[in-house]
């Protein structure tokens, strides 16, 4: 095989693959038990759940404890049962929680692998591998109770039977991958994007490298199959569902406010905030059903809401389409930007204190502008290529269609480290064997895209103040939560500084919070002057 020639799809497998796949699951497993044990040991919020991870973490204790769960799911109910299952088996501990995400994580890093191997050569699947299993943010989002863990997992496990399905579309291998689609769905419903790359990848994939003309019934086929085991998989949601409104919500209902979030005159592409909600920070799903009821003039079903919603996102690109179009190319810069947005804890505070942030690993900073130029070397392999192109600029529109965080784009990275792992291996064999015409302006390439990736980070340095607030806030409620009252006012005291240092709009309404704690602490312990000038900061 010369220099750059990737296996082609479906082709015996390579030598050593089993190998590879321990080494990188054993790669992985150690980062993370390294990560598992600092946090465990160090971190008091490592089990005190916030806002998506407290809300899945209610929902997986009332189904362990024998209750039924919502009427019609508001998300994706597959994580919450599975952590249902953790809880009933474990008496309800997060740490063996986060611990099975990561064996999650280990285990998507060896099908990444699988996946690699049906495209390229063992050089560039062993690179990939290994960029997965030290990749920090996935490391940085198995430690939090939520879905992207397991959600990765099932898209990389669909794409892989995809792969397998393309090159060899036998009726169980179709079947096979559909239902890992569907899988991937009752995680988080935009996997679905999936159903829109396989016809494509399908038609790519019989007509050969060639280029061949090829009757429809080849490709059309093995596509539908793919879907219907992929709605089949949905069924008992949709029944769920049908049985609490008497609507259709394929999996869950949440997709039309996510919307209407990510597409409003107050959006600013990457807060989940509902709009028009009491609170000045985050509403929740009881709340959003009242506001539309209210706007609507009647209570709405979760599906009506939904509607509504949708409605009122594309009411607001009819009304101010060249306000909207700037915000669509906002929400595209920030997927493709290095820096990580969180919207639940603030990632960085928390990796660099009680994480590996000390050690340097790839993040989204360097495996984004490395992938934008494998993406750009193997354009003229794109048919064969077809289901990771299409699934990169399908998961990466649907993402932008809402709103962008750094977990909301995870999904994607296992595609980009791909195109990534190939784009490093070209650039090392091009510099070792001194050939400047393929160095040189892959090197420029690079070079561009990084600065293009990293420009964001200056001004989103300039933030942190405004993100301590948060952080500092966050711990402390983890401290009185143990009962460490003097660690909390410490805390408390660190956020009121950030705060008045970096006053925040949307963090106002957790200064006020602030100041009541810390004005409550410092009473107790008889600091009443420092007690009342707390006190007397809270707006009334």
């Amino acid at each position: 095989m010369r220099t750059g020639q990737a296996a082609t799809v479906g082709a015996r497998p390579q030598a050593g693959g089993a190998r590879d796949i321990a080494i990188v699951v054993a790669v992985a497993l150690l980062a993370r038990f390294a990560c598992f044990l600092v946090n465990t040991r160090g971190n008091p919020a490592f089990d005190y759940l916030i806002m998506d991870s407290a809300h899945i973490d209610r929902w997986a204790r009332a189904l362990a404890a024998g209750e039924a769960g919502p009427a019609v799911f508001f998300r994706g109910p597959l994580y919450p049962y599975f952590l249902a299952l953790i809880y009933q088996l474990t008496g309800g501990s997060v740490a063996t929680a986060i611990a099975a995400n990561h064996a999650i994580g280990a285990a998507t890093c060896g099908l990444l692998v699988l996946l690699a191997r049906e495209y390229f050569p063992r050089s560039v699947t062993l690179v990939a591998g290994l960029v997965a299993a030290l990749y920090w943010p996935f490391i940085y989002f198995e430690g939090e109770v939520l879905v992207e863990p397991l959600f990765v997992a099932l898209v990389v496990l669909s794409l892989w039977r995809l792969a397998r399905a393309a090159a060899s579309p036998t009726v169980a291998r179709l079947l096979a991958a559909g239902a890992c689609i569907g899988l991937a769905a009752l995680a988080r419903p935009t996997s679905l994007v999936l159903l829109a790359v396989v016809p494509f990848a399908f038609r790519a994939a019989a007509r050969g490298a060639e280029g061949r003309s090829v009757p429809p019934r080849a490709w059309l086929r093995p596509a539908a199959l793919v879907t219907g085991a992929c709605l089949l998989a949905l069924v008992p949601a949709m029944v769920h569902n049908y049985r609490g409104s008497h609507a259709l919500v394929p999996v869950a209902w949440s997709g039309g406010l996510n919307f209407y979030i990510g597409n409003n005159p107050s959006a600013d592409g990457r807060s989940a905030v509902i709009p028009d909600t009491r609170s000045p920070w985050m509403g929740g799903e009881d709340e959003a059903l009242a506001i539309a009821g209210e706007q609507a003039g009647r209570t709405l079903t979760p599906a009506e809401a939904s509607s509504f919603y949708f409605g009122r996102g594309l009411d607001y690109l009819a009304s101010e389409p060249l306000a909207a179009a700037g915000l669509f190319g906002s929400k595209f810069y920030m997927f493709w930007e290095g820096p990580e947005r969180s919207n639940e804890k603030y990632i960085y505070f928390f990796w660099k204190r009680y994480g590996l942030g000390r050690v340097p690993l790839p993040g989204f900073w360097l495996v984004a502008p490395l992938a934008l130029v494998g993406g750009v070397w193997l354009w003229p392999r794109r048919r064969e290529l077809t289901l990771l192109y299409g699934f990169t600029v399908a998961y990466m529109l649907a993402v932008v269609a809402f709103f962008v965080v750094a977990r909301l784009r995870l999904p994607v990275v296992p595609v980009l480290i791909l195109f990534a792992a190939w784009a490093a291996v070209e650039l090392f064999r091009a510099a070792r064997a001194r050939v400047w015409k393929r160095l040189v302006p892959g090197a420029a390439l690079f070079a561009a895209a990084f600065v293009f990736a990293n420009a964001a980070y200056p001004r989103f340095a300039s933030q942190r103040a405004t993100h301590d607030v948060i952080s500092h806030y966050t711990l402390a409620g983890a401290m009185m939560e143990r009962n460490d009252a003097n660690g909390a006012m410490v805390e408390l005291a660190r956020a009121r500084l950030a705060f008045e240092r970096a006053p925040s709009p949307q963090y106002a309404g957790i200064a006020q919070d602030v100041y009541f704690k810390l004005g409550t602490l410092l009473f107790e312990r008889g600091r009443c002057k420092e007690s009342a000038d707390a006190l007397g900061r809270i707006l009334p």
